[in-house]
This record gives structure tokens, sequence and C-alpha cells, in this order.
């Protein structure tokens, strides 16, 4: 039986977990950064590393199911949960998003992506932009986190019946068949595909002593290294299939190998880095707890410069350190910049920048 736990009882903060998270962000920038880098993918190595730092969403939806069990689950609150949501979350995103939108539909004609009957209605125009996500690289994400909140009841349901493991098992090989949905266009699709992953993230709060204890052992950690790189291979060698996997929903096709390759890290990760949980690493704190004003920041400064390199007609050749350099560098300049919000806006930057 799981114990309930005490009223208002206050829940360990898992540095772990925390820096996990700061990674997670640097990863998803790292696989955002490949126009501006001009990194040209080409041999099957170069479309090995591009398929391992793809899909990095993967590991913020595990995180995101660890701390929703681990902190709003004992104590939840519908309405309050939703509230914070709406404020740190849903409010930076429109806000964020409404300029570009109105950018697009008023003055660009639409964009490329928005379908022809929407071109001459921009209030439907808009909300599609809205509800999509498309206007800006990796917004898509929000309005599928936005139904996975709206799941919070049905989520408590799954955790409560004891039978997590088995429902998330049992909804994985759909994740694997459906894959993400093109364009990452479809939230319901995103939704159904990351939900398991979500599932999976509050059975390891659950169950992390034991988790932790069972990995602790270094040939475990090896095979998972094994299994991922096995994984990656299969993906690039087998499939030939290199990067994310997409597809229209009930089209059938390969199972997407990536997702079970990031389920594979996100474990690795959690057991090498619970070896530092009483080791303070300020950096990767300060990258954990700016990730979401990171998140929202990072693509404006990545579109800014590629447009900008692109007016002055910049070419460059590109090789890994170069794509390194951009990822680390558009975090840096990210958490500058969302520092720099805070210490003017103090406590009013969460409706800004989520942070």
């Amino acid at each position: 039986m799981l114990k309930k736990p005490l009223p208002n009882a206050k829940k360990k903060f898992i540095n772990s977990i925390n820096y996990f998270r700061g990674i997670a962000i640097i990863l998803i920038v790292l696989g955002h950064s490949y126009d501006l880098a001009h990194w040209e993918i080409s041999n099957g190595l170069e479309q090995f590393i591009y398929s391992l730092s793809l899909n990095g969403t993967v590991y913020f939806v595990f995180i995101s199911g660890f701390l929703y069990h681990h902190i709003f689950y004992p104590n939840f609150n519908y309405q309050k949960f939703l509230t914070k949501k709406i404020r740190y979350v849903l409010v930076p995103y429109v806000l964020f998003s409404l300029i570009p939108i109105l950018n697009t539909v008023f003055l660009d004609g639409g964009g490329y992506a928005l379908p022809d009957d929407l071109r001459d209605e921009p209030l439907r125009a808009i909300a599609w932009y809205l509800l999509t996500g498309n206007i800006i690289v990796a917004y898509w994400y929000v309005p599928m986190a936005i139904l996975l909140f709206l799941l919070s009841p049905l989520v408590n349901k799954i955790i409560k019946s004891e039978t997590i493991l088995i429902i998330t098992l049992a909804l994985l090989p759909i994740s694997l068949i459906i894959h993400r949905p093109i364009n990452n266009l479809n939230a319901i699709h995103s939704l159904i595909y990351f939900f398991p992953v979500y599932l999976l993230g509050s059975w390891s709060s659950i169950n992390q002593k034991k988790i932790y204890t069972y990995l602790r052992d270094r040939n475990k950690k090896i095979f998972l290294i094994t299994l991922a790189i096995s994984l990656g291979l299969l993906q690039v060698f087998v499939f030939q299939q290199p990067g994310n996997f997409h597809k229209e929903f009930w089209s059938i096709t390969v199972p997407d190998v990536n997702l079970l390759q990031k389920i594979v890290l996100c474990f690795l990760f959690i057991s090498i880095l619970d070896k530092y949980e009483h080791t303070e690493f300020s950096i990767l704190n300060k990258v954990a707890d700016t990730s979401f004003a990171i998140y929202f920041l990072h693509p404006f400064l990545l579109n800014a410069v590629f447009s900008l390199f692109t007016t002055l007609n910049l070419n460059y050749e590109s090789n890994f350190l170069i794509w390194i350099f951009v990822a680390f560098t558009t975090v840096i300049t990210s958490m500058a910049i969302a520092i720099g919000i805070k210490a003017v806006l103090k406590k009013r930057s969460r409706y800004l920048i989520g942070w």
C-alpha cells in the first residue's frame, strides 16, 4: 500500500532531480541549435549524435511527472494547481507568442504553416497559433502541457490505484506506434505520446529509493549505456530515420526507438546524479532554476542571430565544436536575460518568463 503523506508535509528537495532539470534544458537547447550552428548532418556518426540530442522533451516530461508526485500530489488542490499553471505557464506563453503571432497574421500573410482556410480569418488564425504553438520553435509544448495539467485528477486516480506501472507499460506501445505528430502541431496527439513518460516519472518518484538502490551497481549503468547506444544505432543504421520520429496518428511504420532510448537515458541520468545528491553544483542549480525562462527565451535568441547572420550573408563552415558553442552561449545568454528581468520585475517576472 502507498503511504498517505501527512497533511502539509514538507517534501525534501531532491538536488539530483534539480540537476537533471538543468541538464535537460541544456540538451533541449542543444537540439534546437543545429540551424544556427550550420552543422550539416551527413554521415552515420553525425546522424547518431543528431538523434541522441533530439527529443529532449522526454526528459522534461519525465521530470515533470516525478516532481508532480513528489511536490503536488501529497496535498493536491486542483484549483490552486491550475491557477499557478495558468499564471506561470500559460500567461508567459501567450505574452511571448502574441507579438510574433500578430506580426505573422497581419504582416506576413498568415505564415507558411497556417491552413489556407484561416488566412482570411485573423481571429481564428490567432487561435490556431495559440492552440498549436506553431509560432515559435519549442512552443508546441505548452498547449500539450496545459492538457496534461487538466488531466491531474486522472493522474491522481492512477497513482492511488497502485497500478501506475501496469498502466504505463500498457500505454507505452501506443506511443511507440503513433510517434510525435507532424511538426508537433497536434496537442492531443502529443499528449498521448508523452503521457506514459509522465506516468513513468511519477512512478519513479513513488519508488525512488528502490530505483536508486537497484541502479547503484556500476554494471547496471553500463547496461543502460549499452542499451541506449544500441537503440541509437538501430534507429540510424537499421530504420534509417535520424532525428525525431514524426508521422500522422493512424499511419503505421517502424516503432519509435528514439523514445525508448530517451527513457533509458532518464534512468541513467537519475542513477548517476544520485551520487551527487549532497554535492553543490551552484551553476547547474541556477540553470535548473531558470530552466523555464530559458525555454521561453532561447528560441528568440536563436532566431534573432540566425536572421542577423542571414541578412549579413555570413557563411561559415560548422562542426561539432561550433554546435556546442552555439548551444552553451544561448543557454548562458538566456540565463543572463532572465536574471536581468527578475532583478527589475522581482516576483512579477514569473508572469513574463515563468521564473
